[in-house]
């Protein structure tokens, strides 16, 4: 009876494996649902308008009523594409239930909206006098005498300044926050797998190394499409005329946009703590009109996917590449170098320790040698990171440092220290979320 069953565990296992690299490596050949999700809600009313005059807005209300508006904008503009709101009532839903209804719908595409808000300060001013009765003592001993006397003193009154910030930005998930969005495609894709006992609710748990390592293949797409649409978005922004805060990558608190097996983007509407902002969010004109560029956005990013996966035919993945190569994502190589600074080594073996420079502020980078991955998301620190890099002889070697964050003091800047077993170079690069910046290695032995 095993010798019967040997060839059909193996076909189970090649068919189940061949099932997981499918639903990896392809990528929707139509864009075909959109989730749009309303931050916060219920209980949780989010950015509360809170300086003086304000309207008391809350961030749960602006952002239901811009994402309805969004919702029929799609709607109107892309009827064949199905658009699924995640709320459209007042009501809580923790993220996780947001990401699981944009996974379980199988949406092509995740846009939550929200307002951003920051700390207030405190200002005062007078507002009247009054008199108080303070005391002064005079004389020591059986001669010691205290006597009251009334003085005018100044009344204040204590209030909210409003922000000075203002304007509409878009978020993405940093790149060294995947393992939450590769465990949502591998769950996602495990769904894929056959039924062991012919029922609808087996579960297959992927986890071989193949199979996350299509999953992070699949998860650095959805990165680079994310920032795709972020683009769009912003600059769709900065055509009505209002202040484009450009595209960032938040490190934190931002689980609906790891947890999704699809590109997302969140999008900060304006400051609810701003005067003009809080103002443009609560009136029709300005929610139809972050609506109408939103989705403006999303058709040129719709018409760009669905015109590449044409052109390639049907948008499979690009053959992998062997394992022990680290592919470097595209917005990597998008920006410029902004500075480069030049050394000349006298072995082709270099030693590289990599510190953070200056203040620790949990500045996080990538590296790259010669096109290839040395370094991804390190958050640089006091004590170093070390590794080593083979020089190519009669060629210019360049290592490029790429900044995933900005860390809590931008830019983000890095201290290199570099030793090729005869002399020792200290080198400072800094870049930000639009430049890189390289050392290129001149070998003079």
């Amino acid at each position: 009876m095993l010798r019967n069953k040997v060839p059909v565990l193996f076909l189970f296992a090649a068919l189940h494996l061949l099932m997981f690299s499918t639903a990896y490596a392809q990528v929707p050949k139509k864009i075909k649902t959109i989730i749009v999700d309303a931050g916060h809600g219920g209980t949780d009313a989010g950015a509360v308008g809170q300086y003086e005059n304000s309207l008391r807005s809350k961030e749960k209300d602006i952002t239901l009523a811009i994402a309805k508006k969004l919702v029929a904008e799609l709607k109107r503009q892309l009827p064949d594409v199905n658009t699924i709101p995640t709320r459209t009532t007042d009501i809580f839903q923790n993220p996780r239930e947001k990401a699981a209804i944009a996974n379980e719908n199988h949406g092509d595409l995740f846009l939550c909206i929200h307002a951003d808000s920051g700390p207030l300060k405190t200002g005062h001013r007078q507002i009247g006098t009054r008199m108080v009765t303070k005391y002064k003592v005079t004389g020591r001993g059986r001669k010691k005498k205290k006597t009251s006397y009334q003085v005018e003193e100044a009344v204040y009154e204590y209030f909210k300044m409003p922000l000075t910030r203002n304007g509409t930005s878009v978020w993405i998930f940093a790149p060294h926050k995947t393992s939450a969005k590769i465990d949502a495609i591998m769950k996602d894709a495990g769904n894929f797998g056959p039924d062991v006992d012919g029922s609808d609710s087996t579960f297959v748990e992927p986890t071989s190394a193949e199979e996350r390592a299509l999953a992070m293949t699949k998860a650095k797409r959805y990165q680079e499409r994310s920032d795709k649409l972020a683009t769009f978005v912003n600059d769709e922004i900065d055509g009505t005329g209002r202040p484009a805060l450009g595209v960032n990558q938040r490190q934190v608190g931002i689980w609906v946009l790891q947890a999704t097996n699809m590109p997302a983007i969140l999008v900060e509407t304006g400051f609810i703590n701003n005067p003009d902002d809080e103002r443009y969010l609560n009136s029709e004109k300005g929610q139809q009109e972050l609506a109408e560029a939103i989705t403006a956005a999303v058709k040129r990013y719709k018409t760009l996917i669905e015109n590449n996966n044409a052109a390639t035919g049907g948008g499979t993945a690009a053959p992998e590449k062997p394992r022990d190569v680290k592919i470097i994502p595209p917005v990597f190589d998008n920006r410029p170098i902004k500075e480069t600074k030049v050394i000349q080594v006298k072995s082709d073996k270099v030693k590289i320790e990599l510190y953070d420079d200056g203040e620790i502020d949990k500045d996080i980078v990538s590296v790259s040698f010669n096109g290839s991955m040395v370094v991804e998301s390190r958050t640089l620190a006091e004590k170093a990171y070390t590794f080593n890099v083979d020089l190519v002889p009669n060629k210019t070697n360049e290592l490029v440092l790429y900044a995933e964050n900005l860390g809590d003091i931008p830019p983000n800047t890095a201290l290199m220290v570099i030793t090729d077993g005869v002399n020792r170079y200290e080198v400072r690069l800094s870049a930000d979320l639009k430049n890189n910046a390289s050392i290129k290695f001149e070998l003079k032995r």
